[in-house]
């Protein structure tokens, strides 16, 4: 770059286009001190003046990426965390925010949740007092779905079931369930005299029941396929007198988990026993 060591009190104006060496050679306090030819004075002056639009727009460049980094990059750190944030705070609380796996997940234990209920076991609640003192209101229970599969049902069972035809009859839907106690299984002769309850012609021992029963029923045989139940609370439960279709049983109650104070299994130990015939009974009963 050429040097200048003195400035002239008056320098032409750069706006001059017919401005040459010959002119600068008329300022007697001018100097050049280079060994290097000076270019035109034309060519320098578009080079000053490049170089000053390029300084300018450099600046105002700088300036607006100093605006935008400061405005727009904070925008684009905090408008970014402004948009996570909307994104967050969006329509839905954030625990309802799910993702595919959450959706998988959940989907997955109401398939085996149904699953479950459909085929192992469901919980069932007591809405009356007909199986008293066993089960009360309100009591709840788990009823098993599996054994069913491989045995038929067995004296002293507690089994859930869907309205039989009796209950149909006067009123109650096939959607309607019941809880009672399997006194009874197919080809037995079921009878209640004196305020006990006969089987085969031998006197049940039942002691979880509320009271005797004040009625009498005359020997009645199970039909195939069939079997007879009771409630615990004789007096007070409408009872399948006309025996039950073993197809309508749901399953078998197996736990009483409610409440805490009355947590206990429910299956009898006297389940499936054997029996033998005490007293001669009339064998010729017609089927009902």
């Amino acid at each position: 770059m050429p040097s200048l060591s003195i400035f002239p009190t008056s320098l032409p104006s750069l706006q001059n286009p017919n401005l040459t060496h010959a002119h600068l050679s008329k300022f007697s306090n001018f100097r050049l001190n280079s060994t290097v030819p000076l270019p035109p004075l034309r060519t320098f002056r578009r080079r000053i003046l490049c170089k000053a639009l390029r300084d300018s727009g450099e600046d105002i460049k700088a300036v607006l990426k100093s605006d935008d980094g400061g405005g727009g990059g904070g925008g684009d750190g905090d408008g970014g965390g402004d948009r996570d944030a909307e994104k967050k705070e969006g329509p839905l609380p954030e625990w309802l925010n799910f993702t595919t796996d959450d959706a998988k997940t959940v989907l997955a234990a109401i398939a085996i949740s149904l699953a479950f209920r459909t085929f192992v076991a469901e919980p069932r609640y007591i809405p009356s007092l007909s199986m008293y003192p066993t089960f009360d209101v309100g009591d709840r229970i788990v009823a098993e779905k599996v054994s069913y599969h491989f045995r038929k049902p067995c004296a002293s069972d507690i089994v859930i079931f869907k309205s039989p035809p009796v209950l149909q009859e006067v009123g109650y839907s096939d959607d309607d369930v019941f809880i009672k106690r399997v006194v009874a299984k197919e080809g037995d002769i079921v009878e209640v005299r004196k305020g006990h309850l006969v089987v085969n012609g031998v006197e049940r021992n039942e002691e979880y029941i509320f009271e005797p029963p004040a009625y009498e029923m005359k020997p009645t045989r199970v039909p195939d396929n069939y079997v007879f139940v009771m409630g615990d609370n004789r007096n007070n439960s409408y009872d399948s007198h006309g025996s039950l279709p073993a197809k309508n049983i749901i399953g078998r109650s197996v736990l009483r988990y409610w409440p805490p104070t009355r947590i206990a299994g429910t299956i009898s130990k006297d389940s499936c026993p054997v029996e033998t015939t005490q007293e001669s009974v009339e064998t010729a009963l017609p089927s009902q």
